[in-house]
């Protein structure tokens, strides 16, 4: 006795529809960048005050590129990319802007928050050969 095709057409149609499903969820888990994730927790240990030249948003303005003075046992002055609290902060910033921030470090996870500009006046302690801007960097 054949089987029609009609009683495999249920059994077919939720297949293709997990397949579908499955697919989506596998390409949103691929689409993160690094800047996403979970931001550090509340009990992070905060870095007050840490001084530095914004260099220009990245990653849509989730992150900023900054040249910060040295952070006190912690790290060297240095140019480095890190994601930001409030993303879309950082429109109003142009490229050499003094700021200040509380950097949020727990584990891998850091995170600036507390974004401020500091006035055209400020003297940051950078070396010598610190970017005016990035764009000489940009490949």
């Amino acid at each position: 006795m054949p089987v029609s095709s009609s009683a495999f057409a249920p059994t077919y149609q939720l297949c293709i529809l997990l397949f579908v499903g499955c697919v989506g969820f596998a390409l949103h888990g691929c689409s993160s960048s690094s800047s996403e994730g979970p931001p550090p927790p509340d009990n992070a240990t905060v870095y007050e005050e840490v001084r530095g030249a914004f260099q220009s948003p990245a990653t849509g303005g989730r992150d900023m590129i900054v040249h910060h003075e040295p952070i006190p046992d912690v790290m060297d002055a240095m140019l480095m990319t890190v994601p930001v609290d409030r993303p879309g902060s950082l429109d109003t910033l142009d490229t050499g802007t003094p700021i200040a921030f509380d950097l949020h470090v727990a584990d891998a996870a850091i995170q600036a928050r507390n974004i401020r500009v500091l006035p055209d006046t400020t003297t940051l302690n950078l070396p010598p050969d610190a970017p005016a801007d990035t764009s000489a960097q940009q490949p």
